[in-house]
């Protein structure tokens, strides 16, 4: 891992502790995965981005929807 890595990583891991949530691994992963990406993803993109993992696609569903009720992702209906 490189020093930038860490770095991020432990930027995510203070922004997910800020916002009063433990930070389980497929939480940060999913954090690391948005913050990388370069605009909104859908369940499904970050679902099979993830899917090396090992979560499966309701995890990241609670995941997702965790970090929206703690303000830390936006979740936008296009429909």
């Amino acid at each position: 891992m490189s020093d930038q890595d860490a770095r991020s990583t432990d930027a995510v891991k203070a922004l997910v502790r800020g916002a009063g949530l433990r930070c389980t691994t497929a939480r940060l992963a999913v954090m690391q995965y948005l913050v990388a990406a370069p605009g909104p993803q859908t369940h499904a993109e970050v679902s099979e981005a993830l899917d090396h993992h090992g979560f499966d696609r309701a995890t990241i569903y609670r995941n997702l929807t965790e970090l929206t009720e703690a303000k830390l992702l936006t979740r936008v209906d296009l429909g």
